[in-house]
């Protein structure tokens, strides 16, 4: 099964980064990027593109994948929790955490 999406990485509660998160197969990774670093002419540029180019995500096989469960933040009830069997977390804001708790679990069965 694949499945792609513009979403948000909810690193804390008080931090968001924009990114993509993929089911491709057997695999499902997160792509997500700090924004908003800027100014300070050319130095300002250098970090921005810098911070800009980590990735805070995973690529993690969906056999690895210990628990998927349905979180909150704030009145958005579409956070999508995955957890990797060792102990790693990522709570991301979908659009439909049912469609991609589903997506996963097929993936997994396949």
């Amino acid at each position: 099964m694949e499945k792609t999406e513009s979403v948000l990485y909810l690193k804390s509660a008080m931090m968001a980064m924009p990114g993509k998160l993929n089911l491709n197969g057997k695999t499902l990774a997160l792509e997500a990027h700090k924004q908003g670093v800027g100014g300070f002419g050319l130095l300002g540029a250098l970090l921005k593109r810098k911070v800009e180019s980590t990735n805070h995500g995973f690529s993690w096989s969906v056999e690895d994948i210990a628990t998927i469960t349905q979180g909150k933040h704030g009145a958005q009830k579409n956070i999508l929790e995955v957890t990797h069997q060792d102990g790693q977390q990522f709570r991301i804001q979908v659009s439909n955490f049912e469609e991609w708790k589903n997506a996963i679990d097929t993936s997994r069965s396949a």
